[in-house]
């Protein structure tokens, strides 16, 4: 079966493969830049506040493993009192 012709989600999938490739060798050439780091981490802060506002809710299911987790250790802690 021979492939057909490509099509665009073909040419782009080509397109981003080969930038990627380029961003990689780019970083080993140069190194990563701690300040692009940073402003980037406060632009993924800042985006994170206009889209859920400040401070970010709680999660619901985070909060319920964290009252487990210190139920079960409550209960070890309890376990292991010398008596």
């Amino acid at each position: 079966m021979k492939p057909g012709p490509i099509g665009p989600l073909s040419e782009w999938l080509i397109s981003r493969r080969a930038a990627e490739a380029r961003e990689r060798r780019e970083m080993r050439e140069t190194g990563p830049d701690p300040r692009r780091a940073i402003e980037q981490a406060l632009a993924l802060i800042a985006l994170g506040g206009e889209l859920h506002g400040w401070p970010a809710p709680e999660d619901p299911v985070s909060e319920r493993e964290d009252a487990e987790m210190r139920e079960q250790w409550s209960r070890l802690r309890a376990a292991l009192r010398p008596r």
